[in-house]
């Protein structure tokens, strides 16, 4: 069972928090998979955007690209964030931390996004196999949270990961992810704001949560393809999207937990009707 009917008084509870140095409820991130690529920090740029998440998968920091395009984000005032994640890596710690160390060795990136989704695995679909993928994955992650040191890890997690059925030690499994890093991303991909299945529905438990633990959530939406209507704004449109991403400021501002926004992602984005 969602924890819906505990979320309304938990937000209400956080709400006269004050939002925590280095984050704003005005923070607006933007992935961007395509890498360092002509016409994103302008793009960005025009478009309020405060934090790109790029992605930057294993051996980036060969690619030559990379250290230019962050200079230039910074003189726009953008921060920039490494991402990069396999599913596989809930199970193979090694990749994690290899990748969370090339990262932090780099030097230049302002935090890491993490994107391991295990339920992508095969094993996720048997209950004992899935009790020890979670599991794995939460070892692992805290290795490449360790790695991380004092670099911000982010990582992105489904809305759902606080259904009681992937409770854990009496925890969700949104609980036991923010309890092990920095905080999340949660992906609550839908095409309005308000009601029941909604924006502010979907991750207004994992905002309150993260404001109780003194965590970041960032709150994701889509404006890719997708299977079902409900899932992006893409054919709902930029004013529309706007309108709702509107509400979802109003809905969590104030509420310490609250990191922003991320919309997913620059090729649709940028390619989206008015």
């Amino acid at each position: 069972m969602k924890h819906r009917l505990v979320t309304s008084a938990l937000v209400g509870l956080v709400m006269a928090l004050a939002v925590p140095a280095g984050a704003s409820s005005s923070d607006q991130a933007l992935w961007v998979w395509d890498g360092p690529v002509d016409g994103v920090i302008e793009f960005a740029v025009n478009r309020s955007v405060t934090d790109l998440y790029l992605s930057a998968p294993p051996g980036f920091s060969s690619d030559a690209r990379y250290a230019p395009f962050i200079a230039d984000a910074r003189t726009q005032g953008l921060r920039v964030w490494a991402v990069a994640g396999d599913a596989s890596w809930a199970k193979n710690s090694s990749a994690w931390v290899d990748w969370t160390t090339e990262v932090v060795g780099f030097g230049q990136f302002d935090g890491i996004v993490a994107d391991v989704e295990p339920y992508l695995l095969a094993d996720w679909s048997n209950d004992r196999r899935r009790s020890r993928l979670i599991s794995s994955y939460l070892k692992n992650l805290k290795s490449a949270t360790a790695a991380a040191g004092s670099t911000e890890m982010l990582v992105a997690v489904p809305f759902w990961w606080d259904l009681d059925e992937y409770r854990i030690k009496g925890k969700t499994l949104v609980e036991q992810t923010l309890a092990t890093t920095d905080g999340v991303v949660v992906m609550a991909y839908r095409d309005h704001a308000e009601g029941v299945d909604g924006i502010v529905d979907l991750a207004g438990f994992e905002v309150a949560l993260g404001s109780q633990m003194s965590k970041r959530v960032v709150v994701g939406v889509e404006t890719g393809a997708a299977s079902l209507d409900k899932v992006t704004f893409q054919e709902e449109g930029l004013a529309a999207m706007a309108a709702e991403l509107t509400k979802v400021e109003a809905a969590f501002t104030g509420a310490s937990g609250y990191g922003g926004v991320a919309i997913h992602h620059y090729a649709s984005y940028s390619t989206m009707n008015p």
